[in-house]
């Protein structure tokens, strides 16, 4: 064999192997299953989130071109999800977002919503990790504060992401015993036929919710399309001390008019502004390993204003770490 053919063969022998090792260029092909969850939830986004206007226009078009990258849709399920979740995350709304749920050994043992300590003297310090769980937990720490009447309470909601309102209520009607306009919730139904937020007028109009439940909550919802949160008064004992509440940017959804109405009525703030994601939201099964939580119904203030994209701004603006610490000294230089 000529040495010139041995080169070429060579050569040629080369081309195949690095063929075979070496990466394909070509686009990324996506599985039809992820192609069609995706249109799936585009459809149920845009059917179902409370104002239609949150899924128009430029921003709800640059989401979409974006999670239909077939790049993106072919990724594997995790690094999928968090892409997913990316592009969600710039939209200007909160509560969207795409959960996976991969096999796992069973459910973990979840922590305690709410733990009350004494960091200082006739202090109390209730930190809650979240609005959920049996309110009635929540009723019986705040009748242990109710009991002692400490000389300052400290609510640490840093970090707390929010929950159902039916412990948020649990949690007020410790330190306030007279009824509380909590704020109004508003469908796709409100928008549909008054086409923005409610004036003073209107909002007078929307029927509080009679039993502070969920189920309630939500039938109420679909009935009427919209429904606001009076908490009920009382006449058992209440905290009648000074409250401050520690916030950080992680502090969110049902937390945020609890931050909002007490600050009103009050209530020190400290740390830094809130995370502005204040909707209510609502699971939609894809199939049957995805879900998306959707943002069904709007939230506003008593004073008509909403929360979500805005946030509480603190009264006392510090770095989160140190919420506590000036906490104690706004207590000591007060008394």
């Amino acid at each position: 064999m000529s040495r010139c053919l041995k080169g070429v063969l060579s050569s040629l022998f080369i081309a195949l192997f690095l063929a075979f090792v070496q990466p394909a260029t070509a686009e990324s092909v996506a599985p039809p299953s992820r192609i069609a969850l995706v249109e799936r939830v585009i459809a149920t986004a845009e059917a179902a989130v409370a104002d239609p206007r949150w899924v128009s226009g430029s921003q709800w078009e640059a989401f979409k071109n974006r999670i239909r990258d077939p790049d993106l849709q072919a990724l594997e399920t995790d690094e999928f999800v968090s892409a997913f979740n990316s592009a969600a995350g710039a939209l200007p709304f909160s509560h969207f977002r795409l959960h996976w749920q991969p096999e796992s050994g069973g459910p973990e043992a979840a922590e305690t919503s709410i733990v009350l300590t004494w960091p200082g003297e006739d202090i109390a310090l209730v930190r809650m990790r979240a609005f959920e769980g049996d309110p009635a937990i929540v009723t019986q720490t705040m009748r242990e504060v109710v009991a002692a009447q400490p000389r300052a309470l400290i609510i640490d909601l840093r970090g707390t992401p929010g929950g159902s309102f039916p412990t948020a209520v649990a949690l007020s009607q410790g330190i306030r015993s007279e009824p509380i306009d909590a704020g109004a919730f508003l469908t796709r139904a409100w928008y549909a036929r008054y086409g923005t937020l409610p004036n003073e007028e209107q909002y007078s109009k929307i029927k509080p919710l009679e039993v502070a439940e969920l189920s309630g909550f939500v039938e109420q919802l679909r009935r009427d399309g919209a429904a606001r949160l009076v908490l009920p008064g009382h006449k058992k004992p209440v905290y009648e001390g000074p409250v401050i509440i520690l916030v950080d940017g992680g502090t969110a959804s049902t937390c945020e008019p609890f931050v909002h109405l007490t600050q009103q009525l009050g209530a020190v703030v400290i740390g830094e502004t809130t995370a502005g994601a204040m909707l209510s939201g609502e699971y939609f099964p894809m199939d049957e390993s995805f879900r998306i939580f959707l943002p069904v119904a709007d939230y506003v203030t008593p004073d008509l204003q909403r929360l979500d994209g805005r946030g509480v701004t603190p009264d006392i603006e510090v770095p989160p770490r140190q919420a506590l610490e000036r906490a104690l000294t706004e207590i000591e230089s007060s008394s």
